[in-house]
């Protein structure tokens, strides 16, 4: 029996399990992260948005916890320009009534790779983010010559996670983990529990950056989907099951 262990956050586990039940798929929820918004004692003012600038939201958490703090400046500015980091976030930005344009490839390198944020195209750049993540796009923007702020909205949480469900015998589980820190927390808690044998186990992550992390970390099989969306995830699980039945 396969069984998909989805590590995202609840809201986003509970999604994509009522997609994989829809496609015939067993799921088990075990969210690894939590994510709150920052409190407003605590949260830096939004920096001012300039005539022209480029926003960028970093994730689908970035539009539910930062645009209503910026809402009204964007609708204010209509040559500003929204930037998602992938299909999830910009179906968040349009529910929320802003056009969003999206790489095809959901990750900062894809970011990097649209025509709006090549050197020279811009000035001034706000990245919607959480606390934390990665250093390169704001890096990078900054070596382009684009002025950059960045703005943390929510933080990532870390809560204690009980492994015991994974001690069922005869569940064949594919474990997904949709970024590097998810990833990274997942295998420490396997290493405490003294459970490596999961590492057997299929691992589903969404780029080729965070398959190789997967690698280093000890992972024997590692599906690498196109990138972080449910749709994405459950591709990679029907190419990997018609690989086990392929004689």
């Amino acid at each position: 029996m396969t069984t998909v262990v989805l590590t995202r956050p609840e809201a986003h586990s509970q999604r994509l399990a009522r997609a994989l039940s829809r496609q015939g798929f067993e799921s088990l929820v075990m969210p690894l992260m939590t994510v709150q918004p920052i409190a407003d004692s605590e949260r830096s003012p939004v920096p001012d948005l300039t005539e022209g600038a480029v926003c960028i939201f970093i994730s689908a958490n970035a539009v539910q916890y930062g645009l209503p703090h910026i809402a009204s400046a964007l609708a204010q500015r209509d040559s500003s320009v929204l930037i998602a980091v992938g299909q999830q976030t910009q179906l968040a930005l349009q529910a929320a009534g802003f056009t969003a344009i999206a790489p095809d490839q959901a990750d900062t390198e894809g970011l990097l790779a649209l025509p709006a944020l090549s050197a020279g195209a811009l000035q001034q750049a706000l990245i919607v983010k959480g606390e934390g993540g990665r250093a390169l796009l704001a890096s990078e923007l900054s070596r382009r010559g684009v002025a950059v702020n960045e703005w943390s909205c929510y933080r990532r949480c870390w809560p204690s996670v009980d492994l015991s469900p994974l001690s069922e015998a005869g569940r064949h589980w594919v474990f997904q983990a949709s970024s590097g820190e998810i990833l990274s927390r997942l295998v420490v808690l396997i290493s405490e529990a003294s459970r490596l044998d999961l590492l057997q186990h299929p691992v589903i992550v969404p780029s080729k950056r965070i398959a190789v992390l997967a690698t280093e970390l000890g992972w024997h099989t590692v599906l690498c989907s196109d990138n972080a969306s449910d749709e994405a995830v459950i591709a990679s699980l029907h190419q990997q099951l018609t690989h086990e039945t392929t004689p």
